[in-house]
């Protein structure tokens, strides 16, 4: 069997920036603030910034946890290959799929282990057609 990923892709490059604010990457010359608002179904590419993997950032072995969705509009994730250069960087890029059955603001997680092996949790906004 075949699966079928939604048309849409939004691609997220989490990296830090000179105040330590994480900040989307995925154009270099301007990092956005980690906010995503979907209104249809979508495949959602989370990475790491090859900074943060050189210097040992992965996403923990649960990369990303949704409260209160159920399943209803977030597949589960698969891991993606990545690498900087040629060495290869496990488990610092994995995508999901939103589904778009239910309108709100969601709260998710982004889990990561930082280069000292220390757990972190963050907490970015995704919206979906709610409005706050």
């Amino acid at each position: 069997m075949t699966q079928v990923w939604p048309a849409l892709t939004a691609e997220i490059v989490i990296g830090i920036d000179s105040t330590y604010n994480f900040m989307n990457y995925i154009d270099p010359e301007n990092p956005v603030p980690l906010v995503l608002a979907v209104d249809e179904p979508t495949t959602i590419i989370f990475s790491l910034k090859d900074d943060l993997i050189t210097s040992g950032w992965t996403f923990q072995d649960r990369p990303f946890v949704v409260g209160a969705d159920y399943s209803i509009n977030f597949s589960s994730y698969s891991w993606l290959d990545n690498s900087v250069g040629d060495v290869a960087a496990p488990k610092t890029k994995f995508r999901l799929v939103f589904q778009c059955a239910r309108l709100g603001v969601y709260e998710y997680s982004l889990m990561f282990v930082d280069s000292h092996g220390q757990k972190i949790g963050l907490d970015p906004k995704m919206e979906n057609g709610g409005g706050q």
